[in-house]
């Protein structure tokens, strides 16, 4: 428990101070008190225990920590474990307290919360901690909690769909991509190179007449038209052919991703290995056997506009569960714990900084605020989300097995292209395979929402005032 030794306080309540709802507990053994656990109601989301120690028990934890201090400290004119337990004390007072507190409070707050029946979302905030000899152990402990959410209707929720169809634009435009994708790149000779053409070149990048670190390769592929390196350096390969060296300087951007070129002056000599023009395969019967294994060009139109209206089919399903989960929230606000949605914020703010490589200038602090804002207002529907979602799980007895988790961990290996054994055992190591199995059952709890929806097809002409 991180934060067991937090003496430091925190700011009074927002009601001012007024007593919140409380019951009070005593964990006893025959006749003898053994710890006294107070509950503090302080919100729907917050939650506080006052624990109470009888004195014994701290004078058990403190004379433990002085044997073993006697054992381990140095004192001059003292043999190590003969020093006198009064020169201890006044030496060391505060190190046998730590080392008392380091191990009555996580023992006492587990059984508090076990005993209370409490599960707490976040780690417990330590206050009011009075540890002197001879007198009880106590302190405050706060933490947030789950709400308890009472779901007055959950199934039937309304939504509309619209009629899906497939243009023949749109299958047109799919063939193309197919043509696109099969497309091949043939080595040209004396052919100058164009937008669109790839080129095979080895390059190196100087200043001061020295090579820069990390700006040079070898037999490296570039497309022109396709932005893989800087605009100005693209423009300096146009109308090379194989076999042409050339020497040029330019400037990179005062805002390029890796700082030590930003706004430097690079000279780079380029040598053309080969120059590539594409072929696109001719949109005919042989194309679309071997595209797709269709006996003709019309067979391979129809199965296009089946592939596309599926596509269409998934993203209408996910558009109307997002509508079934906002329909859900509104008619049942409510504030999720703030630990939860900063734990999700930062976790958005991280797939963010992932996502992006390092690529483009620094945000500007007005841009970091922006980009946090909107990822808390996604955080907070989130939590929201799985808040709502695992109520409906729970009312409605919903289960994961073995078997469905087993296959989320082979999904998840088959993605990272890793035996599904090592990415269990990595999950299992990190802590990480609940949240497997919490993701399964959300999803399970959405699909049972949206099976129960009043799904109609057509617009909703009614409006709200």
């Amino acid at each position: 428990m991180a934060d067991a030794l937090d003496l430091g306080s925190s700011p009074p309540l927002a009601d001012g101070g007024s007593s919140p709802p409380s019951r009070t507990i005593n964990l006893t053994s025959d006749s003898e008190i053994l710890m006294k656990v107070q509950i503090e109601e302080i919100s729907s989301t917050k939650r506080a225990l006052r624990v109470e120690l009888p004195p014994e028990s701290l004078s058990e934890k403190l004379e433990t920590a002085y044997v073993h201090l006697a054992k381990k400290v140095r004192l001059p004119g003292f043999r190590p474990g003969k020093i006198p337990r009064d020169l201890l004390r006044s030496r060391f007072k505060d190190e046998a307290r730590q080392d008392a507190l380091r191990e009555l409070i996580p023992e006492s707050y587990g059984q508090a919360l076990k005993e209370t029946n409490l599960d707490p979302v976040s780690e417990p905030m330590l206050e009011e901690i009075v540890c002197e000899e001879g007198k009880p152990l106590s302190y405050r402990a706060t933490f947030d909690v789950r709400p308890a959410l009472q779901l007055s209707s959950y199934t039937g929720v309304e939504v509309y769909k619209d009629k899906l169809n497939v243009a023949d634009s749109e299958v047109d435009q799919a063939l193309e991509y197919l043509r696109e994708r099969a497309a091949e790149y043939v080595p040209m000779e004396g052919w100058p190179a164009l937008q669109e053409d790839l080129l095979v070149i080895d390059y190196e990048g100087l200043t001061g007449g020295k090579p820069l670190k990390g700006v040079s390769g070898q037999n490296t592929s570039v497309l022109l038209g396709a932005h893989q390196f800087i605009p100005e350096f693209e423009t300096q390969l146009h109308g090379l052919k194989k076999g042409d060296f050339k020497e040029f300087s330019l400037e990179f951007p005062s805002d390029y991703g890796r700082r030590e070129l930003a706004g430097k002056r690079v000279l780079f000599r380029v040598s053309v290995k080969e120059v590539k023009k594409k072929r696109v395969p001719p949109l005919d019967d042989n194309f679309a056997k071997s595209a797709a294994g269709c006996e003709d060009i019309q067979a391979l139109r129809e199965k296009a506009k089946q592939d596309l209206l599926a596509h269409k089919e998934r993203e209408q399903v996910a558009r109307l569960k997002d509508q079934i989960m906002e329909k859900l929230r509104t008619a049942h606000p409510f504030d999720p714990p703030e630990s939860m949605v900063d734990a999700e914020v930062e976790a958005i703010l991280s797939d963010l900084k992932r996502n992006a490589g390092g690529r483009g200038a620094t945000p500007t602090r007005h841009e970091e605020e922006a980009t946090r804002t909107k990822a808390r207002e996604l955080a907070l529907k989130r939590v929201q989300d799985s808040l709502l979602l695992e109520t409906v799980a729970k009312l409605e007895k919903l289960e994961v097995s073995e078997d469905e988790l087993n296959k989320e961990v082979e999904s998840a290996a088959a993605t990272l292209n890793r035996k599904p054994e090592a990415v269990r055992d990595m999950l299992q190591r990190e802590g990480r395979i609940e949240s497997f199995r919490t993701r399964l059952m959300e999803r399970k709890a959405l699909d049972f929402l949206y099976e129960r929806a009043h799904i109609t097809e057509g617009v909703n002409l009614v409006t709200l005032a």
